[in-house]
């Protein structure tokens, strides 16, 4: 079924094929794909934020105020596809995060960007944390 819509891109209108077509060519795919229109938007100052965090590549501070958005490590895909791509040769900025371990207690402090402990702070701690925890 054809529904009337107009392409964001160049503001022609045309009968969209699908529910989700929202481009009049793929022309205007790809010029919106790689002059970043599909990335995300800035949300407004008084959006409750669902969680935040700082771009391992460029440290800046990202506020998640969608449930659909899943970011979680970087503020663009730009900077996602610099990190993985240059991982080797380029330094990424320093974000250090601390966290209590679950079942020593101990302070835990993590800098290294791929490091992903969030709970204990080795191995040891959580194999004994999870039998002591084990449902009978």
């Amino acid at each position: 079924m054809k529904r009337p819509a107009v392409c964001p891109i160049c503001g022609k209108d045309f009968l969209a094929d699908r529910a989700t077509q929202k481009y009049c060519s793929s022309y205007c795919r790809r010029y919106a794909h790689r002059h970043g229109a599909n990335n995300h938007v800035r949300p407004p100052k008084d959006a409750e934020a669902l969680r935040s965090f700082h771009c391992i590549k460029c440290g800046r501070l990202v506020r998640v105020t969608e449930p659909t958005d899943r970011r979680t490590k970087f503020c663009s895909a730009h900077c996602e596809r610099l990190y993985w791509k240059h991982s080797k040769k380029v330094t990424s900025v320093v974000i250090r995060r601390a966290f209590r371990c679950r079942n020593c207690g101990a302070l835990v402090e993590v800098s290294e960007a791929k490091d992903r402990r969030t709970t204990f702070c080795s191995l040891a701690c959580r194999e004994k944390w999870f039998s002591l925890h084990r449902k009978k």
